[in-house]
Order: C-alpha cells, then sequence, then structure tokens
C-alpha cells in the first residue's frame, strides 16, 4: 500500500506566478523607457535643436493665449465697469437732483450713483480749459447737474443690451435731458478679443502641426539610423508595437521636455514685461497686474505638447511599418 504522505501534490501557484504577464508588461515598458530616453541624448546637439524648435512653435500661442487672458481681464474688471451719465435739465435744482439720485440707487441694476452739481462742474471746467476768464462773463452757470451711474454688472446679462435698455428706462425720466453711455470702449474691446480669440486658435493649429513635423521628422531620422537594427528584430520575430514602443516614448519626451522648454521660455519674457507694465498702469491710475501661467494652464501645456509628441511619433513609426510591410509581401 502506497505511503500516502509520500504522494506528491501539484505545486501551489503563488501570486508572483499570477502577476507575471503584468510584471512581463512592464518589463517591456521600462525597457523601452530607458532606451528611449539614452537615444534621445546619444546625439545631444541635434536633440537641443528638435527640442528649442519644439519650445519656439510651442512658445508662441502660449504668449498669444496668455495676452488675451489678461486683456479680458480690462472687460472683467469691477475698476474698469461702464458708467452712464445723466444731464439733467436746467430747471432741476440741486435738491432735486439729489432726491433723484436717492430714488435711482435704490433700483437693482444700479450700483452706485454720484451727484456732480453744476457748481462742481464748473471747477472741473475751468481747471480742464483755459476759459475761465470767459466764463467769469456770463451771467449763469451753462452747465447742469450730473448724475454718474455705475451700472452693477452682476445683474446684467448681455453688457450692451442690457445697459442700452437700462439707458432707455432712465431717459424716461422727466428731470433728464440726455443720457451718455460710457460703454464703446468696452464694446470695441470685445470686439477685438473676439477676433483675437480666432488668430490664437488659428495660429495654435498651425504650430502645433509644425510640433508634429518636427517630432516626425527626427523620429523618421532615429528610424533611419537604425533601419538594419529592426529589420533583424522584426525576422526574429518582434512585433509591430514592440519595433513602435521606443520610438512612442521618444516621441513623448521630446514633446514633454519641449513643453517645459516653452514654459521657460514664457515665463523669461513675462519677467521683463511686468515692470514696464505695471508702470504703464500706473500712469493711467490703475493697479492692473500682469498675471502668468497659472498651474491648470501649465498641465494643459505639457498634456498637450505630450500629445503631440506621441501623435508625432506614432505617425512617422506607422508609415514606416507600413511601407515594410508592403516591401515583405
Amino acid at each position: 500500500m502506497a505511503n500516502p504522505s509520500n504522494k506528491k501534490t501539484p505545486p501551489k501557484r503563488n501570486a508572483a506566478s499570477s502577476a507575471n504577464p503584468l510584471s512581463a508588461w512592464w518589463n517591456q515598458q521600462s525597457s523601452a523607457i530607458h532606451f528611449s530616453m539614452e537615444r534621445l541624448w546619444f546625439n545631444p546637439i541635434s536633440t537641443w535643436i528638435t527640442l528649442a524648435a519644439i519650445a519656439i512653435a510651442l512658445s508662441l500661442p502660449t504668449s498669444l493665449h496668455l495676452l488675451l487672458k489678461n486683456m479680458q481681464t480690462l472687460t472683467a474688471d469691477k475698476r474698469e465697469v461702464p458708467t452712464i451719465t445723466l444731464f439733467l435739465k436746467q430747471s432741476v435744482s440741486e435738491q432735486q437732483a439729489k432726491d433723484r439720485a436717492e430714488l435711482l440707487s435704490e433700483l437693482r441694476e444700479i450700483d452706485n450713483v454720484r451727484v456732480v452739481t453744476r457748481e462742481e462742474a464748473l471747477a472741473d471746467f475751468r481747471k480742464i480749459t483755459g476759459f475761465a476768464q470767459t466764463l467769469e462773463t456770463l451771467d449763469e452757470n451753462p452747465l447742469p447737474h450730473v448724475l454718474i451711474l455705475t451700472p452693477r454688472l452682476s445683474l446684467l446679462g448681455d453688457l450692451e443690451m442690457d445697459v442700452a435698455g437700462l439707458s432707455k428706462k432712465l431717459k424716461a425720466y422727466p428731470e433728464v435731458d440726455d443720457v451718455q453711455i460710457d460703454v464703446e470702449w468696452v464694446q470695441r474691446l470685445r470686439g477685438i478679443l473676439r477676433i483675437a480669440e480666432r488668430i490664437v486658435l488659428v495660429v495654435a493649429i498651425l504650430l502645433g502641426l509644425t510640433v508634429l513635423l518636427v517630432v516626425g521628422n527626427t523620429i523618421r531620422l532615429d528610424i533611419e539610423n537604425r533601419k538594419e537594427e529592426i529589420r533583424v528584430t522584426q525576422l526574429i520575430g518582434a512585433t509591430n508595437a514592440y519595433i513602435r514602443r521606443p520610438f512612442i516614448y521618444n516621441g513623448i519626451w521630446l514633446g514633454l521636455f519641449g513643453g517645459v522648454l516653452s514654459l521657460v521660455i514664457v515665463h523669461v519674457a513675462l519677467l521683463f514685461l511686468v515692470e514696464p507694465v505695471t508702470k504703464l498702469a500706473s500712469l493711467y491710475g490703475s493697479t492692473f497686474i500682469l498675471s502668468g501661467i497659472d498651474v491648470l494652464m501649465t498641465l494643459k501645456i505639457l498634456l498637450a505638447s505630450s500629445v503631440l509628441g506621441v501623435i508625432g511619433s506614432w505617425l512617422a513609426v506607422g508609415r514606416y511599418l507600413w511601407q515594410s510591410d508592403d516591401a515583405i509581401k
């Protein structure tokens, strides 16, 4: 009778054996990553030229987008809210002007109302112009009382339509002689910004295609230098995915490092612009500060540059593999 203790039992599968597929996949990826990094700096001069070309191509649309973003703050800044000026009739007294200002300040659409009496307006007119002696010859003050209204933009949807509708409503008051809206500069600036947005989009697409061409051409040259090596690996059974993998990582590094270099270029350019822009803003009595690239925008640029590198390398390798397959057939 056989001894049950001598009976051989099947070996138990451990966790390491079940993780073999994942381990093999990771080994392939890490090998491709290390190999692509070594190939990237195999010819450092050529690599730096490629990275510089990618960085310049990426920094131009980034700079234009940043400029557009700073210009858009001019229309969103509460300090730059357009005002509505109400010129009251000559028959309206100062007390009536103040009473009307108090009533207007209670409207939901109005944030602030300031009264400029005809005496204050005349004094300002004397300071600004050189007709002080001429004004002394007049029998009475020809200037009316003025109400300067600041609309509450948080309650307004479309700036042009709502401010125009509000001014029409204000003109219906019996004390009001004329209404003047300081909104033309906002309309013009917004029109310019709409055109600038289209220009930035077109420039970004064109320069994105430039990055694709630069990466694709770099990968194509690398493929030409390794053509014999690739043929040998194909003969011993290497798959297209195995051949493509290191070139894809090479494209990722080119796009990623080119994106980092473009961010450095943009930041250096901003450092040169901060001081003169701040001085110009102070001359206009504004505290406008030039804003830079935030974290989210930085991540978007790096992601976009890496994706462009992947697409460029994928197209270059795919074209070579397609041609080699045709040649084999």
